[in-house]
C-alpha cells in the first residue's frame, strides 16, 4: 500500500513539474548598439526569471547590429539610428523600446563642480575650433546665471531578484511628460585650467556617433557643416588628420573603450551613455537647450525631448525635433531601435522576440531606474505596442 501511494505521489509530482516548468525555453541571440547594453544587461536575469526564456546580447556597435540582422546572425539587432538602407531585410521594422541620454563625458583635472556647455561651444570643441579648456567660450558658459529644471519625484517600489526596494523617480503627467517642480536659478563661476582638449570618438560604425553628429548638424550648422553620420570621421567638418589634430583626436571602439580611454587621458572629452561616467569616474556636462535652460543627461530630460518627436508608422522610426523650445528637454536624448522582423521563419522564436520586446518596454526601465533609461509611456508607448503586435 505504501509503495502504491508513493508511486501515485511520484506520478502526480512528475505531472505537476511538466506543467510548472517552462516548456521549450527559447534562447535568443541579439547584438548591436552599445547604447542599449546597460539596460539589456541589467534586465537579462529578470527576463529569464519571468519567462523561462533567455537572451545573449553582443554589444558591438550599431553597425554590427544592422549587419547581424541583415545576415540572419541575430534574432534581433540593435541600432541607435534608423536602418533604412538597401541591405535591410524585407519585413524588418524598428522598435524604439528604449530611450536614454547620450552624455558628454570629460576628464579635466582641477575642475570643481559640473561643466555647462552651449550647443555652439560643444560643436566647436568636437570640430577642434576650441582646443583649450580655458577658452573664452567655455568660460562664458561657466561664468553666468544658469536656469535648470528641478523635476518632481515620487517614491516607487521595484522588485528585482525577489528583493523589493523603494526608489525616487521622476513623476509624469497623464501624457507621459515629466512634471517640473520648479526651475532653479544659480550663478556659476567655474575655474578652468589651461589644459589641451583631447577629443575621443567612436572608431566603429556607431549610432551614438550618429546621435551626436545629427544633433550638432541640426543645432549649429554654421560650425558642424557636414551631415550627421554613424562614422564620426566622415561627419567631422574638417581634416581630421591635420597636423594640429595629431594626438588631440583619438578613437576607440565601443562606449566601453572610449570612456575607458577618456578616464586615462587628462583633458579628454567624449560621448557615451551616462552609465559609463559612473563606471569610469568621469564628469558629465549639463547642456543648454533652445530655451537657454541647462539640463542634466537623465531620463526626465530625455522624455521631455522625445515628447516633441513625430512617428513614422510604416517602419517604426522617429523624427526628432531638435528645434523644440521645451525648457525641460535634453537635446542629446534618443531612442535606440531594436531591429526585428514581421516574418520570422521560426514562429517559436517570433513569439519569444515579441515577449522580450514587450518585457523591455514594460519592465526594464521601471526595474532599473539607476541606468537613467526613460520609462516609455504616453503616445510613444502606444506606438511601440502597435509595432510589437506586427512581429510574427
Amino acid at each position: 500500500m505504501v509503495r502504491k501511494t508513493l508511486s501515485k505521489i511520484a506520478v502526480i509530482a512528475a505531472a505537476f513539474s511538466l506543467i510548472a516548468a517552462p516548456a521549450h525555453a527559447v534562447n535568443l541571440v541579439g547584438g548591436g548598439a552599445t547604447f542599449a547594453n546597460p539596460i539589456l544587461d541589467a534586465c537579462k536575469a529578470e527576463y529569464a526569471r519571468a519567462t523561462g526564456d533567455s537572451y545573449v546580447y553582443n554589444s558591438l556597435g550599431s553597425g554590427a547590429g544592422r549587419s547581424g540582422i541583415d545576415k540572419g546572425d541575430y534574432d534581433f539587432g540593435w541600432s541607435d539610428t534608423p536602418h533604412t538602407g538597401s541591405t535591410a531585410p524585407a519585413g524588418m521594422i524598428h522598435l524604439p523600446v528604449v530611450a536614454a541620454p547620450v552624455a558628454i563625458l570629460y576628464n579635466v583635472p582641477g575642475i570643481k563642480g559640473q561643466l555647462h556647455l552651449s550647443p555652439t561651444t560643444l560643436a566647436k570643441i568636437f570640430a577642434r575650433e576650441i582646443t583649450k579648456w580655458n577658452d573664452p567660450a567655455i568660460k562664458a558658459d561657466n561664468a553666468r546665471n544658469v536656469k535648470s529644471p528641478v523635476f518632481e519625484t515620487v517614491r516607487t517600489k521595484t522588485t528585482v531578484g525577489g528583493v523589493t526596494t523603494f526608489t525616487n523617480v521622476v513623476k509624469k503627467d497623464a501624457k507621459g511628460d515629466p512634471v517640473v517642480k520648479r526651475f532653479s536659478q544659480k550663478r556659476v563661476n567655474t575655474s578652468l585650467p589651461k589644459t589641451d582638449i583631447v577629443v575621443i570618438y567612436r572608431a566603429d560604425s556607431s549610432g551614438t556617433s550618429g546621435i551626436l553628429t545629427n544633433y550638432l548638424r541640426a543645432a549649429v550648422p554654421s560650425v558642424w557643416t557636414k551631415n550627421g553620420n554613424n562614422a564620426f570621421d566622415a561627419s567631422f567638418p574638417g581634416n581630421i588628420n591635420a597636423p594640429a589634430n595629431i594626438g588631440k583626436i583619438q578613437s576607440a571602439r565601443g562606449s566601453e573603450l572610449v570612456s575607458a580611454l577618456a578616464a586615462k587621458t587628462p583633458g579628454a572629452i567624449t560621448y557615451a551613455e551616462k552609465d559609463y561616467a559612473t563606471k569610469n569616474n568621469l564628469g558629465f556636462a549639463k547642456l543648454f537647450n533652445n530655451a537657454d535652460v541647462a539640463v542634466d543627461p537623465g531620463a526626465a530630460g530625455t522624455s521631455a525631448f522625445l515628447g516633441s518627436a513625430s512617428f513614422n508608422e510604416a517602419n517604426g522610426t522617429l523624427n526628432l525635433d531638435y528645434k523644440t523650445t521645451n525648457p525641460q528637454a535634453y537635446l542629446l536624448g534618443s531612442t535606440s531601435y531594436a531591429l526585428v522582423l514581421t516574418n520570422y521563419k521560426d514562429k517559436q522564436k517570433a513569439a519569444a522576440v515579441k515577449t522580450l520586446m514587450t518585457f523591455i518596454l514594460d519592465e526594464c526601465a521601471k526595474r532599473f531606474p539607476q541606468t537613467e533609461f526613460a520609462v516609455i509611456d504616453g503616445p510613444l508607448y502606444d506606438f511601440n505596442k502597435k509595432l510589437i503586435a506586427k512581429i510574427g
